[in-house]
């Protein structure tokens, strides 16, 4: 018989749980070493007493009563029970009891095991753990727009709420079905496969995979997808988040834009050569009936007034050219201007005048390029006017450059410089020149002697 209880008592140190072996009357005969290290007792305080009374009353605990007292007594065992107290001296203990009745060797007497594992750690951490997904969940359920959680096989574990009222349809058709075979199949398309085998695993995140679903209760939808991998540490799974943003309607309308500013800019190019025409036509009057005048000084303002409405019609051209609206190329604009002077006043000359552009692509308005190109117009005719004599070859330069919000414009020549004397700047050019140099709020500076003359102009970029 010592030697069975000598046995048994080695068993129960073994257990690496606490144990204590109580009698009838809940007195505790015998509590293994794991307990006492586990609450921090020794056997003099334990063996003998009333587990109640044990620690000055700290097990007298509602809810281990209710095990011994009211569910023990109707059962032979009991397993995994809960039990949290707050200990005055350990602190607070998390214990999973497990309980069985059985009968003393010899008379029969009723005793209880009673095994005692600290879960603690296990049971904070779990809670924690539900709590993140408690909090993940909310997450998912608050998001606006359609969210899926996939695994690493491409099974569904979680959606949004979002997507289930986006694509009308329950969990009971979502969870735990693989992403393709969703509904009747429609996200089985070569996109999102491509996706999800191809570029996925190369990638930790997709950002604005646009894929186009048929779907057969709401429609065609056009999604943009994003997506991000997530690694769980321990076991290196793969989730998959899948979010997506229906854009459906902003393509719709997209394409509705793009065709009214195709048929806008269509109208606007028709205009343009309507209006390009006219002037032509305009120019082309004036200079049939300037070839019919006698007056050499009508004959010029009739020329005059031809080179202004031809340096207008250049800015429908460019406005063609560069299908806009109301910008053009100062580059392309002034260099056409230019070899329209060139080609209409030099070629009756005896002497080859030349033409040297450097002129910046700088994007100008409308507002900017109709005075800027009859300045342009006004000051070459004035150089090829009275720069250079008949028989004189020359050179004119015209120069546009953009810094610091300004533009600095300049027409310069290698002729004989300004008689202070002539009309060069008193006639109606020159009055052009001012009020166009003054609506562009900009500033004229004229340099000449006998080396040239240079016309420089600098006015304000960005207030128009």
């Amino acid at each position: 018989m010592a030697i069975n209880k000598l046995r048994t008592r080695e068993i129960f140190e073994t257990i690496r749980e606490g144990l204590l072996v109580l009698d009838q009357d809940l007195k505790v005969l015998f509590a293994n070493s794991a307990f006492l290290k586990m609450f921090n007792v020794d056997a003099a305080h334990t063996a003998e007493r009333k587990l109640y009374d044990l620690g000055n009353g700290q097990w007298d605990i509602p809810k281990l009563r209710t095990l011994l007292e009211e569910i023990l007594p109707k059962q032979q065992t009991i397993e995994s029970y809960i039990v949290e107290h707050e200990f005055e001296d350990i602190g607070r203990k998390v214990m999973e009891l497990n309980a069985r009745k059985t009968t003393r060797t010899g008379n029969g007497s009723l005793l209880i095991l009673l095994a005692i594992e600290d879960v603690t750690t296990r049971y904070d951490a779990l809670a924690q753990l539900d709590r993140q997904k408690r909090l993940a969940e909310g997450i998912v359920d608050t998001l606006r727009e359609p969210l899926l959680v996939v695994d690493g096989d491409q099974i569904v574990i979680a959606a949004s709420r979002s997507f289930y009222t986006k694509f009308e349809v329950d969990p009971a058709e979502t969870i735990g079905r693989e992403l393709l075979t969703l509904g009747n199949g429609q996200w089985n398309i070569p996109e999102l496969t491509h996706l999800l085998d191809g570029v996925i695993p190369e990638s930790q995140r997709i950002d604005d995979y646009e894929v186009k679903l048929d779907f057969p209760n709401i429609g065609q939808k056009i999604l943009l997808l994003n997506a991000r991998k997530i690694y769980r540490e321990g076991n290196n799974s793969k989730t998959l988040l899948l979010a997506m943003e229906d854009i459906t309607e902003r393509r719709r309308l997209e394409a509705e834009r793009d065709d009214l500013l195709k048929r806008a800019n269509d109208l606007l190019e028709e205009l343009n050569h309507r209006v390009m025409n006219s002037l032509t036509v305009v120019a082309s009057i004036i200079s049939m009936e300037g070839r019919t005048l006698s007056d050499a000084d009508c004959k010029a303002a009739f020329d005059r007034m031809r080179t202004r409405i031809v340096a207008i019609g250049e800015l429908y051209k460019n406005l063609t050219r560069m299908n806009s609206t109301h910008t053009v190329s100062a580059n392309e604009y002034l260099s056409a201007i230019a070899d329209q002077l060139s080609t209409s006043l030099l070629s009756d000359r005896k002497a080859r005048v030349t033409f040297q552009k450097s002129l910046s692509p700088t994007i100008i308005t409308t507002r900017i390029a109709v005075p800027l190109g009859l300045v342009l117009n006004e000051l070459v005719t004035n150089a090829i006017k009275y720069a250079f004599d008949e028989d004189e070859a020359g050179e004119i330069i015209v120069a546009l450059i953009e810094t610091k919000g300004e533009i600095l414009f300049s027409v310069s020549d290698n002729g004989k410089g300004v008689d202070e004397n002539a009309r060069v700047d008193s006639g109606v050019g020159g009055r052009l020149v001012k009020a166009f140099v003054q609506q562009l709020n900009g500033k004229m500076e004229r340099q000449t002697g006998t080396d040239g003359t240079r016309y420089i102009m600098k006015f304000p970029y960005d207030s128009y």
